[in-house]
């Protein structure tokens, strides 16, 4: 199955506000699938800046959804969601409002929850390789450094 030719910009418009209807996109998403339907580089640009002036892109708040959605849904620190926004061309303000949607209290709590069930998978491992194994799976979700340390020192202090 061959995908359709566009060869308008009104016709990639129409079919871009569908897309974006059912989910936010970031700009590089939907640019990306107007090549795909056969616009070119410049009628895309065009497509977009429509896009953006009649509100169907909207970086902020495609930052805003992402680093909340990565967070509940994938347990994802704000080291990750934020590496993983760079890699979608997510302006560094837009990336700073987004990561500022996360509760605070909500966040520890979350990363504690993760170490507690971390350290519960590592039974009869000495302290020192339950903590180093612990910061390795902390860190590899893309939680800050300080923030894994002070998770672990409540966490050892509620065990003794």
């Amino acid at each position: 199955m061959t995908k359709k030719q566009i060869y308008t910009i009104k016709q990639g418009e129409d079919l871009a506000k569908d897309y974006c209807s059912i989910q936010e996109r970031s700009h590089q998403e939907v640019f990306a699938k107007l090549k795909d339907w056969g616009l070119d580089s410049e009628q895309a640009d065009q497509v977009i800046t429509i896009l953006i002036s009649k509100n169907y892109l909207n970086e902020q708040r495609y930052a805003k959804m992402f680093a909340i959605s990565k967070f509940h849904q994938n347990k994802w620190g704000k080291i990750k969601i934020k590496y993983s926004l760079k890699q979608k061309d997510i302006s560094e303000k837009c990336i700073s409002i987004g990561l500022g949607e996360i509760d605070t209290k909500e966040y520890f709590e979350v990363c504690f929850g993760l170490a507690d069930k971390k350290y519960k998978t590592l039974k009869g491992e000495n302290y020192l390789t339950k903590r180093r194994k612990t910061i390795s799976y902390l860190s590899s979700k893309g939680f800050e450094y300080e923030l894994i340390n002070e998770v672990l020192d409540k966490l050892n202090n509620n065990k003794c």
